[in-house]
């Protein structure tokens, strides 16, 4: 079943990617990516999402996974070092069909582009990754919290005076011995 009409109705575009065949059991799989281009306001330019991606076998729809966090400004490309089906990946795929919940799928070093491609190759990607991941995060909570210590510590000892007052300057100077 070719959804390509379809998705040109609905503004979207479908990008298929390399079908997958195993002569061993005869199995024919390719997988739909439906994505979708629309112009925001707030950033005066238009972003592409990836809104699905669906798995067919002998054209008929397998499975169906929505997809979570996967957009870019049109002119670029989205890259993502881990997309799957697990929680632990970068960008998940959500099951949304029976079937799906079935399908374990893991995409390695994923990136896709669905509009504005020059020459066949990938623009400037934008990450999946966010500015502060957790080791950034723990790196700067540690930082933090060692120099406030420093900070302390200089001011305790900023505040160190001498007893000055109660010494006599006529009187004999104290001694302490150094044995018992």
């Amino acid at each position: 079943m070719d959804l390509s009409p379809i998705a040109a109705q609905l503004g979207r575009r479908l990008i298929g990617c390399t079908p997958i065949f195993d002569s061993i059991y005869s199995v024919f799989l390719l997988c739909r990516f439906l994505m979708t281009q629309k112009f925001y306001k707030g950033s005066a330019r238009k972003w592409f999402t990836l809104d699905s991606v669906e798995i067919a076998h002998d054209n008929q729809i397998v499975a169906r996974f929505n997809v979570s966090i996967i957009s870019a400004p049109a002119e670029y490309s989205f890259h993502c070092q881990l997309v799957g089906t697990s929680s632990l990946y970068g960008a998940k795929l959500i099951p949304a069909n029976i079937e799906a919940k079935n399908w374990d799928v893991y995409l390695s070093e994923f990136q896709i582009q669905g509009f504005n491609i020059h020459n066949n190759l990938f623009s400037y990607a934008s990450d999946c990754t966010s500015f502060f991941s957790p080791g950034i995060w723990m790196g700067l909570v540690t930082s933090i919290v060692l120099l406030w210590i420093l900070t302390y510590g200089i001011h305790m000892i900023m505040q160190l005076t001498t007893n000055s007052r109660f010494d006599d300057p006529k009187g004999q100077v104290l001694s302490v011995p150094q044995t018992e």
